[in-house]
């Protein structure tokens, strides 16, 4: 009996692993997930929105082919549609079927008016790739990430499209069976080799001989008769109950629940992203910093065009007018694209949108990026070189960004457009200027200025002089301050003009000026114009800090002689 019961545990335990196994097996979570869609309709441009790239959790790759060129994007959703709207293109959606139990991408028609262009080369997309035939692409977490999908424009976009999401691991749900199996494998085994343990050790020869047994007395048979089989019912119930213990004990271990078929999709955010990231901001660097060095190497006023404008392109061109007039071999200062140190982007789904960063090592440079509309790429309008000691204001995280600020707002404490006028007369009267108590005066660009105005003044005795300092750009790009005031870069004119007091007098100028002017002097007055890149931070209304002067870069612009005028 003994033997029986060992051998039923035995296979007992045997069929409770095998289950948990098996179970194990069934209920190990999904790796990765695949959707494959075979386009029905033809576009120039397909867009994966946000909502379908996180539809299921961890790593997403979306793979193109079918065309000839395949192009591949990643871009924040709302700048996609910005860039697409005024063209046809497609919608691929994540689409549940709970009786089917399937899931697919479904296509959904964006109508437009035409605008068809080649997608490659935009600042807007934050990655790309582009190749024959096929490409692939990774989309970066967070910040409403989406993807575009083109051929070239003009032709049909790629008709077959792989997304894949590689899942995150998590815990794998154990099952109880199998080491509840082997327990009872152990006991089983145990039972077994106990029973032949006795067996043997009753059949071992030695013991002696034993005498005649004495006969045992007659027994009366009881009514009650064991019948046949009974043993072997019992053996039968035994197995019964062990495949009923199986079934319950399987019915005990933990499901997996497959998040195929409940995409769980992330929820639009509550305020404006950063119109930029860092990978997007060091190839727009590189790419301004590189098309300015070419310009710069030919003095070209043209190529320089490419990339700048505003402030920036004026004051570049200047600076070639005033080379090519110079023997020396010289080069205007350089663009650093890096190190960078400081990356401010805006926080915005609207244009105009500007983006300010501070790059260098020794020589700081604050740079202002502005884009005018989606399709345009980002130039470069402002530069200037931060002033030694200059304490930079705490500033937004470049994954928060910064939001933007306008000229007219009522939460700063001094107005942006009054800025040249208060600089210059701080530059012009020093501590006796009204503005001395608004606009901190104590700084290295205005002293240095105050001080070249009264060395003219008392070199050029015979000349009346007079100096305007005026805002020479209206466009005054701004971000926000972590203590609610904002970052200001301002482009501002100064004129200077000397008028001889007596006829037959002349005034005698040097240097650059000079050599603009083509002599060395007038009998009828000069006039002559440098432009200012000037960054400020402004505080914010209620604060009792003054405005503080940041950067500074000027550049001699003109000089004329009024008589010719």
């Amino acid at each position: 009996m003994r033997m029986w019961i060992g051998i039923t545990a035995f296979v007992l335990g045997i069929s409770l692993t095998a289950v948990g196994v098996v179970d194990q097996i069934r209920n190990s979570p999904l790796e990765r997930i695949e959707i494959t869609k075979t386009l029905d309709k033809s576009a120039p441009y397909l867009l994966i929105p946000n909502r379908t790239l996180t539809s299921y959790p961890g790593n997403v790759q979306v793979s193109a082919s079918g065309t000839k060129e395949v192009f591949l994007a990643t871009v924040r959703e709302s700048d996609a549609i910005a860039w697409l709207t005024p063209s046809p293109h497609l919608e691929l959606r994540l689409e549940v079927n709970q009786d089917s139990q399937t899931v697919s991408l479904a296509e959904i028609e964006r109508p437009g008016e035409g605008n068809l262009i080649d997608p490659r080369g935009y600042d807007i997309w934050r990655t790309s790739v582009d190749s024959k035939d096929f490409d692939s692409i990774k989309v970066p977490a967070g910040n409403e990430a989406a993807v575009l999908i083109a051929s070239t424009g003009d032709d049909p976009a790629p008709n077959k499209v792989v997304v894949t999401w590689t899942l995150p691991k998590g815990a794998i749900p154990l099952s109880p069976l199998p080491p509840i199996g082997l327990a009872i494998m152990l006991i089983g085994a145990l039972i077994v080799l106990w029973d032949a343990y006795l067996k043997n050790r009753g059949a071992r020869p030695g013991r002696g001989l034993r005498g005649p047994k004495r006969p045992r007395p007659r027994r009366f048979k009881t009514l009650v008769q064991r019948r046949p089989g009974q043993g072997r019912r019992a053996q039968r119930l035994g197995m019964v109950a062990g495949l009923i213990s199986v079934s319950l004990l399987a019915g005990c271990t933990p499901q997996y629940e497959s998040p195929l078929m409940s995409p769980s999709p992330s929820a639009a955010p509550d305020t404006l992203t950063p119109v930029m990231t860092k990978v997007q901001l060091v190839r727009i660097l590189d790419e301004i910093a590189e098309a300015i060095s070419i310009a710069d190497t030919e003095l070209d006023r043209e190529t320089i065009e490419v990339r700048t404008a505003g402030a920036a392109l004026a004051m570049r061109r200047a600076e070639y007018n005033l080379l090519r007039r110079t023997e020396a071999d010289d080069k205007p200062q350089p663009i650093q694209s890096g190190p960078i140190k400081l990356f401010l982007p805006s926080a915005t789904d609207a244009w105009p949108r500007s983006v300010m960063v501070v790059t260098g090592d020794e020589q700081l440079q604050l740079l202002v990026l502005r884009q005018e509309s989606a399709r345009e790429n980002y130039v470069l309008v402002h530069f200037s070189n931060l002033l030694p000691g200059t304490t930079f204001p705490e500033v937004g995280a470049e994954t928060v960004g910064a939001n933007i600020v306008k000229s007219d707002s009522k939460f700063l404490s001094f107005e942006p457009q009054k800025l040249p006028e208060a600089v210059g007369d701080l530059i012009n009267n020093a501590g006796d200027s009204a503005w001395a108590t608004l606009v901190d005066p104590e700084n290295k660009y205005v002293m240095d200025l105050a001080a070249v105005q009264q060395n003219l003044t008392e070199t050029l005795s015979n000349a009346n002089l007079s100096f305007d300092h005026r805002l020479g750009d209206n466009k005054i790009n701004m971000l926000a301050t972590a203590d609610g005031g904002a970052l200001a870069a301002i482009y501002m004119i100064d004129t200077y003009t000397i008028i001889p007091k007596e006829p037959g007098d002349a005034v005698a100028i040097t240097g650059d000026e000079a050599l603009l002017l083509g002599t060395g002097g007038s009998s009828t007055g000069i006039e002559t114009r440098y432009g200012s890149m000037l960054l400020f931070h402004i505080p914010s209304t209620g604060s009792d800090q003054p405005v503080r002067l940041l950067g500074a870069t000027q550049q001699l612009l003109t000089t004329v002689n009024l008589g010719t005028r």
